[in-house]
């Protein structure tokens, strides 16, 4: 999920960003959201072994300062783990702090000057790399701004490079984005979303590919919305182990 719209950043995001996030449970009951909160727009995340609801991201509407706030609440309601994103340069590029309460785990991407400062820790101990050739850099949940700013060329079925940060390896890795037919993707659904386009993000090197799951991505042209991720998680499960799934997200008009 992330901002494309906003005037360069103003009107992009509000097209993205105002139709994101606030949904209805789906067999788990309802969960309470304040008004004050102004979520827009929610994904429920689903495993891939048993289909069992896993968490949901709430997401806020882009505020004065251009920073959106996600809640990750649990199956029950309470929440886990918060990130602040904020999108004051290149919308594929947002700084963002993350702190998941369960393990203090933290991570953050910020940019001092022409310097990308990466951090990364857990349960209170922090290492930093600075990433200084930084310009065409994809940055966490850019990586949707960067698939909406070059739909026309992945959409004629051109396949792009681009390089991406593993925050939880204080790294940057070259991915490679391309569509794939419907029948090809796992979030592929005959009853429903006939009309989304399917992308699949893989390691840019071969050799690599054959050691990393892909992501599928599923869109609705029509706004160019994410409705549907599958692979592997920012987040892990309560005992540190990472998170494959399938996100359903849903946005208010």
């Amino acid at each position: 999920m992330s901002s494309t719209r906003l005037n360069s950043i103003n009107n992009r995001m509000a097209s993205i960003r105002q139709k994101i996030l606030v949904f209805a449970f789906v067999g788990m009951g309802s969960l309470c959201v304040n008004a004050q909160d102004n979520y827009v727009a929610a994904g429920t995340a689903y495993s891939l072994d048993k289909n069992q609801v896993m968490y949901r991201e709430l997401y806020t509407a882009l505020d004065e300062n251009k920073s959106v706030r996600v809640d990750y609440m649990s199956p029950d309601g309470k929440k886990f783990a918060t990130k602040t994103l904020a999108y004051t340069g290149e919308p594929f590029q947002p700084m963002f702090e993350f702190e998941d309460l369960r393990d203090k785990e933290y991570s953050s991407a910020r940019f001092e000057g022409a310097r990308l400062v990466l951090t990364y820790g857990v349960h209170g101990e922090q290492n930093q790399k600075t990433i200084m050739d930084n310009a065409k850099v994809v940055v966490d949940t850019g990586f949707d701004s960067y698939i909406q700013l070059n739909w026309d060329q992945l959409v004629a079925g051109k396949r792009l490079k681009f390089d991406f940060v593993v925050i939880s390896r204080l790294s940057v890795v070259q991915l490679e984005v391309r569509k794939i037919k419907s029948s090809d993707s796992p979030v592929y659904d005959a009853d429903y979303g006939r009309e989304w386009i399917y992308f699949q993000i893989t390691p840019a090197k071969k050799i690599a590919s054959l050691f990393a799951n892909p992501i599928n991505l599923a869109y609705d042209p029509k706004g160019k919305y994410l409705m549907r991720f599958h692979g592997r998680s920012n987040l892990d499960d309560d005992k540190g182990v990472p998170l494959d799934v399938r996100i359903e997200y849903e946005y208010l008009n």
